[in-house]
């Protein structure tokens, strides 16, 4: 079988954001050379884009993005909960994304704070070739899990979470938080799983994240989505919802994004990713 001697611009474009990530470039090769690429191509690829330089594609891309507006897209702009009212300062088709006020209140801010704080690691990724779990200098954050309804005020928000989108408390992770201190940032990168690291039993892919912004940060910590040419300034309370899963189980490449770094005191956030069904295996 005659190997792979050309590559297409979405993975020329998947390679460059990998690398950013702190991605071993042998590793990437290896990769690409096990899918049928030529060896001595693979390397030579990988040695232009480490260095910055041109490497021609063929032009050929992925099917185009299917969009389908989600449930929390067809509610208007003022979202009832149980418990608040929640409205939507911004929305974006493409990714489709809305940025909310009043997701949390001051005071559950502050005691999500607190309740993290003693059990706060240092940030890891997944690695978008081999599935393992390490430190990636594109992320320096620190951060923690919480079991799903941990505590009766994780368990109020995720029902919350549950009433605003419309997907069952169980199909989410472990709400995550996450600490910037000045100077951290988190490079930019996808939220969803390689094809090849998507498990049933953990719920299938990514599909969409909240994310909760729990301080006011004085400078910098800015959220950005540089294909869609959007930055959104962290307030406390208030969330970005982002949508990048549908239901033909394509995502969407605009959802790319990034945490700039904190430019003065710092930025704490919470996390909640939701998968496209119930998660089995929370080992």
């Amino acid at each position: 079988m005659e190997k792979l001697t050309h590559i297409s611009n979405d993975l020329k474009e998947w390679i460059v954001n990998t690398l950013k990530t702190g991605a071993n470039p042998e590793m990437i090769a290896n990769a690409m050379i096990k899918k049928g690429f030529d060896p001595i191509f693979a390397y030579k690829v990988l040695l232009k884009l480490v260095n910055n330089q041109p490497v021609q594609t063929s032009g050929g891309n992925m099917p185009l993005y299917k969009y389908e507006t989600p449930e929390i897209g067809k509610k208007g702009t003022i979202l009832s909960t149980s418990d608040r009212d929640i409205k939507v300062l911004m929305r974006i088709e493409k990714p489709f994304t809305l940025y909310l006020e009043n997701v949390l209140s001051e005071q559950e801010c502050d005691e999500l704070i607190e309740l993290s704080k003693n059990r706060l690691k240092p940030s890891r990724v997944v690695d978008n070739v081999t599935g393992e779990i390490k430190a990636a200098p594109g992320r320096t954050s620190s951060g923690m899990y919480f079991r799903l309804e941990e505590t009766p005020l994780i368990g109020r928000i995720e029902r919350r979470i549950e009433e605003l989108t419309n997907i069952p408390i169980e199909n989410g992770e472990g709400l995550q938080v996450l600490h910037y201190k000045e100077g951290e940032e988190y490079k930019p990168h996808f939220d969803y799983f390689p094809e090849s690291k998507i498990q049933e039993s953990t719920g299938g892919q990514r599909i969409a994240t909240v994310l909760i912004y729990l301080n006011d940060v004085p400078a910098g910590g800015e959220t950005i989505f540089p294909k869609a040419g959007v930055s959104v300034t962290p307030k406390k309370g208030s969330a970005v919802y982002f949508h990048y899963g549908n239901s033909e189980g394509q995502v969407d490449r605009l959802s790319l994004h990034s945490s700039i770094p904190v430019a003065e005191g710092e930025k704490w956030v919470s996390t909640k990713w939701l998968r496209q069904s119930e998660i089995l295996d929370r080992t």
